[in-house]
């Protein structure tokens, strides 16, 4: 089985798959390669978007170099240092151990810029926080490694988004061709039956009511809220947590509108949309990677709640599971969320001691870091 690169300057010769995946990535990829990356996500640098065709199977690559505004998704410096490091200490509210973390941290952050951490091809990349596999065989991942290795003999080869819970053969199918998996996150799955079943979620059904909120379907939009969908999504995923999450622009949600690349759902009260919910499918579950409310208003009014109930309802009503990301685990835990840790599959055998060195310390740094982030329900 051959595996073939695609980019931008030959990508109209590819012969999409006529399946479900094939459409949705010939909608999603063509626009974001010709139309350029940064009309559709602000702060994606220094990185080309490709495509992989390997048998029916259609998987999208970025190839990065650094730049320190990179959006995480696209950048294994942003991931592990600027945001995953230097950003997240805030949450632990305690300022000496944030100035001893952060004192920490600056060597290894020089480490990694002199190692080309950021020298990497990133497999399976949409660009969003979660990527979801399509089906994919032993078979087709051997040629997609072996290929890329051939064409990128100076980079990291990285698999995002792997875990043991919805994709065990990827896990283990990269393990054996000698990847190594080492700590992205932790990540929830949710079970959407199960969920809607807790007291919590309950209890979620009656404030929906209680507020009086309309859930919208996205087809029905204008581009008004689109905008307003867009300073929605900023004032949580930015504002509250980080600017290296993928600053989502108007262009990429009115694209995600027309061509169906995100079902969209949105919380209307007197004709003002106050929530959105934004989410695709693969291979049976479903992850929302387009996700923000009014965060002024009072904390009574549920928002987060609300957007989440509606995620499972729709993970019932399409019989998915519901891959919910990362992040407050607490409250995904009362409503029956599993914890699940995602891990970055590296391959790094065709490099340079020298630049396998940082992905060898990522990797023993997971260790330790692993029993931690389960235990805190991060």
């Amino acid at each position: 089985m051959q595996a073939e690169l695609f980019t931008r300057e030959n990508i109209h010769t590819l012969q999409f798959p006529q399946t479900e995946d094939g459409d949705y990535a010939r909608r999603y990829l063509i626009p974001l390669m010709t139309g350029g990356l940064q009309k559709y996500i602000r702060n994606v640098y220094n990185t080309q978007l490709a495509a992989v065709e390997v048998g029916e199977t259609i998987v999208p690559v970025t190839v990065t170099d650094f730049h320190p505004q990179n959006t995480y998704t696209v950048s294994p410096y942003s991931h592990y240092v600027s945001y995953g490091g230097l950003e997240e200490v805030k949450h632990l509210k305690n300022p000496l151990a944030e100035f001893l973390v952060r004192l920490a941290l600056y060597p290894v952050a020089r480490y990694f810029r002199s190692t080309e951490l950021d020298q990497v091809v990133f497999v399976n990349n949409y660009l969003l926080s979660t990527n979801l596999y399509p089906s994919v065989t032993s078979d087709q991942l051997l040629a997609m490694s072996k290929m890329l290795v051939t064409r990128f003999p100076d980079r990291a080869i990285v698999f995002r988004s792997v875990d043991r819970k919805k994709n065990p053969h990827v896990f283990d199918t990269l393990k054996s061709l000698g990847y190594d998996l080492v700590l992205s996150r932790q990540v929830w799955y949710m079970d959407p039956l199960a969920s809607l079943k807790t007291r919590q979620c309950k209890e979620d059904r009656r404030v929906l009511k209680k507020t009086g909120f309309e859930v919208v379907n996205g087809e029905g939009l204008s581009d008004d809220d689109l905008h307003r969908a867009v300073h929605l999504y900023e004032l949580l995923y930015l504002r509250k947590y980080s600017y290296y999450n993928p600053q989502f622009t108007f262009e990429f949600l009115k694209f995600a509108r027309d061509q169906k690349t995100l079902y969209m759902r949105g919380l209307k009260k007197d004709g003002q949309l106050n929530g959105i919910m934004g989410f695709f499918v693969r291979n049976g579950a479903m992850t929302q990677p387009l996700f923000g409310y009014d965060t002024a208003l009072p904390q009574e009014e549920g928002l987060y709640r609300l957007l989440t109930l509606i995620t499972l309802e729709e993970g019932v009503r399409r019989g998915l599971l519901v891959h919910a990301s990362g992040g407050v685990g607490r409250f995904k835990k009362a409503r029956g969320g599993e914890s699940v840790t995602e891990y970055n599959a590296v391959y790094t055998g065709h490099l340079p001691k020298r630049r396998q060195s940082p992905w060898k310390l990522i990797g023993r740094l997971s260790k330790f870091a692993i029993p931690y982030f389960k235990k805190m329900d991060f």
